[in-house]
């Protein structure tokens, strides 16, 4: 036990005083803040002056339409956020969108009461904030116009057309109401699963590497020496384990603080428990795998093929998050949280759902339990036999001996 804590200690020190471990550790905030600050500046972008072309075909509509926004949108200081300037024919508009006097163009057909069709020009459509202001601007105008023309008078109009406010609740197992935050709902688990996926690629590939240097060099040889092959792979696993954990806490500390500021809760701690629990059987189950792996190459380019297989199974779950998040009792999605690999990556996406059955839990737990076990006695077999070859690639058939004996 003695000599596992030793270098369990090794592998834990080593790779947490290096360079690497640091800028893998804010790698995925950096991911994760570039995915996030377009989204917020999309939110808040667009508050600034907007020079709108129309090519007015239908100028009874245009006026209306260009009070409502008036009214609707004005920057900071109070002006109007949209500036707008009539054309007769849209060769004109185009010329002063190519020239970059106009932001934007609209077509407004005289016939927008029966077709409900306008046309929207720029030079990028990625600004859909603007887009969609428009255009929801200029449908709520026409639909008021079309209740005026059926003698509805305006303020009636406008109380028909206003939209219905929808506020959201979760209610828990215990009945009890919390005000519901759909981004929350998503967001929480899936940056769960991809700091999982995050610590199974970046370990896991660290755990490959130092296999394969210590064969190439023949450092190995002088740790057989001193302990056995089981002892050496428990203790490289237990250690990467160990600094997963603290990248995981950081993380999650993280994700705490930012959630308290925002006034918002990224994770319940009454499921950290059991989520933990899922990514520790999840690490250990696919660390093994990465320990084998080192086994049977001689150098990570012979390597990369084989670890894209086994990434490709833990990206599953991560690139279908939404789906089985919106649909977490569909049968796919049970039937998956049953096959060990994608376990625990369904199963922290049901629980934060709140769609996993108590029964369910108690039962993968014990089949990621189980598994950890199989493939770490699995991978002890391999890891020990292949240990020392050099310069023959191990075949299926020697693998199979090996397993059996």
């Amino acid at each position: 036990m003695n000599r596992i804590l030793n270098i369990l200690k090794w592998e834990f020190m080593v790779r947490f005083r290096s360079k690497i471990f640091l800028i893998s550790l804010f790698m995925p905030l950096i991911l994760v803040v570039f995915s996030i600050v377009p989204a917020m500046l999309m939110e808040k972008g667009g508050d600034s002056e907007v020079k709108v072309g129309i090519v007015n075909h239908a100028r009874h509509i245009t006026t209306d339409f260009k009070l409502n926004i008036e009214r609707k949108y004005r920057l900071d200081d109070e002006k109007p956020k949209y500036w707008f300037f009539d054309y007769e024919n849209f060769d004109e508009a185009k010329a002063g969108l190519l020239k970059k006097t106009l932001d934007v163009v609209m077509v407004i057909p005289a016939g927008i009461m029966d077709t409900a069709n306008a046309e929207f020009y720029a030079r990028s459509l990625s600004n859909f904030k603007v887009m969609d202001e428009l255009r929801n601007t200029l449908s709520h105008t026409v639909i008021l116009m079309r209740m005026s023309e059926q003698g509805v008078a305006v303020e009636m109009a406008e109380s028909i057309s206003k939209r219905v406010r929808m506020d959201s609740f979760e209610i828990n197992k215990e009945g009890e109401l919390t005000e519901g935050n759909e981004l929350m709902v998503f967001l929480g688990p899936f940056l769960f699963v991809f700091l999982l996926v995050m610590a199974v690629f970046i370990n896991g590939q660290l755990l490959l590497r130092s296999v394969i240097e210590e064969r190439t060099n023949r450092m190995v040889e002088i740790l057989l020496s001193t302990v056995s092959a089981r002892e050496l792979m428990t203790g490289k696993i237990l250690g990467l384990g160990l600094l997963g954990m603290v990248q995981i806490l950081f993380y999650l500390a993280m994700g705490i603080v930012f959630g308290m500021v925002k006034g918002i809760e990224i994770v319940r701690f009454d499921e950290l428990p059991i989520l933990f629990m899922y990514f520790l059987t999840g690490y250990f189950f696919f660390a093994a795998i990465y320990a084998t792996l080192g086994t049977l190459f001689d150098n990570e380019q012979d390597a990369q093929q084989s670890m894209s297989i086994v990434s490709l199974i833990a990206m599953v779950p991560l690139m279908g998050s939404f789906y089985f998040m919106a649909n977490p009792t569909a049968l796919v999605t049970k039937i998956l949280s049953f096959v060990p690999p994608m376990t625990p990556f369904m199963m922290i996406l049901r629980i934060s759902s709140d769609a996993a059955e108590p029964w369910e839990v108690a039962a993968t737990i014990v089949l990621m339990i189980l598994s950890v076990w199989g493939m770490m006695t699995l991978a002890g077999k391999i890891f020990r036999t292949a240990l020392l070859m050099y310069g023959k690639r191990a075949t299926l058939p020697e693998i199979w001996r090996w397993i059996r004996a």
